[in-house]
This record gives structure tokens, sequence and C-alpha cells, in this order.
């Protein structure tokens, strides 16, 4: 009887931490109590979909946390490597994620994503589709962007090479940005 209580109370733990695991952190500003930051895994791409807006800041330590003036809820889920953020109200939603080495951003739909301060990567990739807006400060080898749909770039700090992809439609804005050297293609 012991031993089968034992491995009951075992399986019930196991099966606890399997669910927290599976099941994806939502940051609400609806919570009495919210928890202020949640301690992830360390990655390199983040995907970002929906209503929400997304600071990034560099740092040694990566993690999440919403703002202070947060209104909306987002999910955010991780899949090895991969960070993904959706805003999944009507309201739009803030969060600031801190990264430490990151190369590929993806924006879509209604998201807005912006760094504080300097981004400081060797490679970086920039994709931006639907509405999607981005105001990034970076230092970087390589910069790749790719601007789809009706989606905004706003660009500052500087790279030694820059392959540009855009549509008809979007906007692109280089503020106080160098490149060593530049290729556009549409």
């Amino acid at each position: 009887m012991k031993a089968y209580l034992k491995s009951q109370i075992a399986m019930v733990s196991v099966l606890i931490l399997l669910l927290t695991y599976i099941f994806p952190t939502t940051a609400s500003a609806v919570e009495d109590k919210p928890i202020k930051t949640e301690k992830i895994a360390p990655f390199r791409k983040i995907l970002i979909k929906g209503n929400i807006e997304v600071i990034l800041i560099q740092r040694p330590d990566v993690g999440i946390s919403y703002a202070d003036d947060n209104e909306g809820n987002a999910r955010v889920t991780q899949q090895g490597e991969i960070l993904c953020i959706t805003g999944t109200s009507t309201v739009r939603g803030k969060i600031i994620v801190y990264v430490n080495e990151l190369y590929r951003i993806e924006a879509d739909e209604n998201a807005m994503v912006k760094t504080q301060g300097i981004l400081s990567v060797k490679f970086l990739q920039i994709i931006l589709k639907g509405n999607a807006i981005a105001d990034i400060y970076t230092t970087s080898q390589e910069l790749y962007t790719a601007i789809y749909d009706k989606s905004e770039l706003y660009l500052r700090g500087n790279t030694d090479k820059h392959f540009l992809f855009m549509d008809k439609n979007p906007k692109l804005t280089f503020d106080q940005f160098a490149a060593l050297r530049t290729q556009a293609t549409e």
C-alpha cells in the first residue's frame, strides 16, 4: 500500500510538470496580481502576430515581462529556439522581451516591434508582413530585411552588408542608418 501511494504521487507530479510545460503561458493585464516576469529558455528567433507591441531589450539574461501600461492579452509559447508571441485581444497588448543573441524577427498582422537601445548582433533578419510595424536600432555585420504588404520598417544603426527585399506597397525609412553595401530586390 505504501509503494502504491508513492507511485501515485510520483505519477501525479510528473503529470503536473508535463502539463505546465505543454500549455502556453498567458500574460494578461486583467489579473489582480499578474506575474511580472516569466523564465524561458534561450531563443534566437521571435515570431510576433496579432494586436501586440513588443519591445526588445538586449541583455545577457533572456526573459519576458509585460509593460506596466499593458492593456491587452498575449499568448507566449516557445518551441526550441523559437519564441512565439500572439496578441489575443482587440486592445493592443504590450510585452517586453529581453534578448541576448537574436538572429530573426518576424512580425505579422498588426504587430509592432521596437528596440530599446541598440540591438548588437552578428547577423539579423527582419521579416514584416500584413500591417506590421518595426522600429529597429541595430548594429550588425549582415542585415536581411523583407517587407511585404503594407508593413513599415524604421531602421537606425549600421551594418556591413544589407540585403533588402520589399513589395511595392511597404514603407521603409532609414533614419541614421549606414550600410557599406546594399543589395535591393523586388
